[in-house]
């Protein structure tokens, strides 16, 4: 479809997502209704994740998000989504030679091989295979030849939606729009793996120190085009964290929460996509993070701010945190109750403090804390949708694997730390 314009083949993408949905809604009907109870629960939730591995596109990204949390759709559900993360049908010999061929002025004799073998891994946006390049295995990640057009297709739909929906009263004063851009944009940047790449490197730099803390190195000379080459880690299995000792296991957590709020508190290069096909936890307890293409840099500022929300939260200091949020308001519409917001948010961050990842649910904390914002007409920078994007998938693997712990003042000596350079920023 590349002579289509953008107008046709956003058109084309509504049709196909209509079709498909139509066609998947007598199926999933007769199969919510036979059958025994538990049967029926699992057949449906395999229904639904290949009406999704159908859909495609930003469909396949929202249900790998859902698969993290087996908290909020249930265990059948997120079990049968979690193949999404890198077991989606792949693309063919044929349509991997394609990105290889556009990649490489010669493609080196290695990766040639491996493209015409199974992938190890297939995700949304690529395929993963496994090649041998100077005596050692390879990791190669080619890139899906049609998938840019797909995701620009579904983002446009999504923000067409999402402009219609900020016409409702309830939605009005929403930074919706603004927040669906944000997002789509760093969808959309997914398909740049020249980006991707500097994202691998800055992140294996960043998360160096952190002890059993394993991002893979990048192989300049084999990545090219829509084509990227790592060194191969071994032993990775997405369902092997389930099976480990439960110390290890918590360890296993404690060392993914650490390299996380040191991607939020100190650097502000955060990581959005933590899902179970980009997380590994290893038997010798080590964990390993791939696929840097959803990566997001928070603004000084925003990294300020969250960070000092954050602390507030670790101490319970209401009052606080809604002073940090007032502070990154942009503007205060006639009627706003600024006293209001200041009480409820107050209330709202003193009930949360100090719960244990089991008692704590980040997906209700942000949901009553932007319809606070709503309802007072106050609304805060809306780049914080992404670290707690980033933290929404954390707290599936914390409450799956750890759920004693304490989220919040595991982060404190992050916390800390990113404040000491606070005040060469904002004061």
């Amino acid at each position: 479809m590349p002579g289509l314009s953008s107008a046709a083949r956003v058109g084309g993408r509504v049709l196909h997502v209509t079709l498909t949905v139509a066609m998947a809604v007598p199926r999933l009907l007769i199969v919510a209704l036979s059958g025994r109870r538990r049967d029926r629960r699992a057949r449906y939730s395999r229904e639904v994740a290949g009406l999704i591995e159908r859909l495609g596109g930003a469909f396949l990204k929202a249900g790998q998000l859902l698969a993290t949390r087996a908290d909020l759709v249930g265990a059948e559900l997120a079990e049968a989504l979690g193949r999404l993360h890198d077991e989606v049908k792949p693309m063919s010999t044929r349509q991997a030679l394609l990105t290889v061929t556009a990649a490489y002025e010669a493609i080196p004799a290695g990766i040639a091989a491996a493209v015409r073998t199974s992938p190890v891994a297939s995700g949304s946006i690529a395929c993963v295979y496994r090649a041998r390049y100077d005596g050692t295995d390879v990791a190669v990640k080619v890139r899906r030849p049609d998938v840019a057009r797909r995701f620009a297709a579904d983002i446009a739909i999504v923000g067409f939606l999402a402009s219609a929906a900020a016409r409702l009263p309830m939605l009005r004063r929403l930074p919706l729009v603004e927040i669906v851009d944000q997002v789509g944009m760093s969808l959309v940047a997914q398909m740049d793996f020249s980006r991707e790449v500097e994202h691998l490197r800055r992140l294996h730099a960043d998360l160096a120190d952190l002890p059993d803390i394993v991002v893979p190195v990048v192989l300049d000379e084999l990545s090219s085009g829509g084509v990227i080459a790592m060194e191969y880690v071994h032993g990775l299995d997405r369902t092997a964290a389930d099976k480990l000792p439960a110390e290890t296991k918590k360890a296993g957590v404690s060392r993914l929460v650490k390299a996380v709020y040191h991607m939020l508190f100190v650097d502000g290069f955060i990581h959005v996509d933590l899902h179970q096909g980009n997380v590994y936890f290893r038997a010798d307890g080590t964990v390993v993070i791939l696929d840097a293409g959803f990566m997001f840099q928070l603004s000084d500022m925003a990294r300020t701010r969250f960070t000092q929300f954050f602390a507030g939260m670790i101490r319970g200091d209401g009052e606080f945190c809604a002073d940090i949020l007032l502070s990154t308001v942009r503007h205060v519409e006639n009627g706003a109750d600024v006293s209001v917001f200041k009480r409820d948010v107050t209330e709202l961050v003193v009930r949360s403090a100090g719960a244990v990842a089991k008692d704590f649910e980040l997906a209700a904390f942000s949901v009553e804390l932007f319809d606070l914002q709503r309802r007072n007409r106050l609304f805060a920078e809306p780049e914080f949708v992404f670290p707690l994007l980033c933290l929404l998938s954390l707290e599936g693997a914390v409450r799956r694997l750890h759920p004693l712990m304490d989220f919040q003042l595991e982060a404190a000596p992050h916390v800390m730390h990113g404040l000491l350079l606070t005040d060469a920023v904002v004061t």
